[in-house]
């Protein structure tokens, strides 16, 4: 059974940091669902209750595509810019099952 590859980020940032770093996830967020064919979802969420805490969702083809998203020029600039912003990130693989 051939299935997608998924990840889960929890990532939490400085405090503080939550505004600002809004801009640079959703606009790596959307060129990835833009120009990345290979990627079939990609979800940015934010915890109710820290505004400094984001989530995001993604799916990719296999574990291949989601290593070449990490090396697209929209993901570097997005690493580069909020580097200094994060306090802390975990990142689970996943295997999709079910849509």
């Amino acid at each position: 059974m051939t299935t997608k590859y998924a990840i889960f980020v929890t990532m939490q940032l400085k405090q503080g940091m939550g505004e600002a770093f809004r801009p640079h996830i959703l606009k790596n967020a959307e060129e990835t669902r833009k120009n990345e064919p290979e990627n079939h979802l990609f979800n940015v969420l934010v915890a109710e209750d820290d505004p400094d805490r984001y989530h995001f969702h993604e799916v990719y083809t296999d574990k291949a595509s989601l290593d070449a998203h990490r090396q697209s020029p929209h993901f570097q600039a997005y690493a580069e810019a909020t580097k200094d912003m994060i306090e802390e990130r975990t990142v689970q693989g996943l295997h999709l099952i079910a849509p």
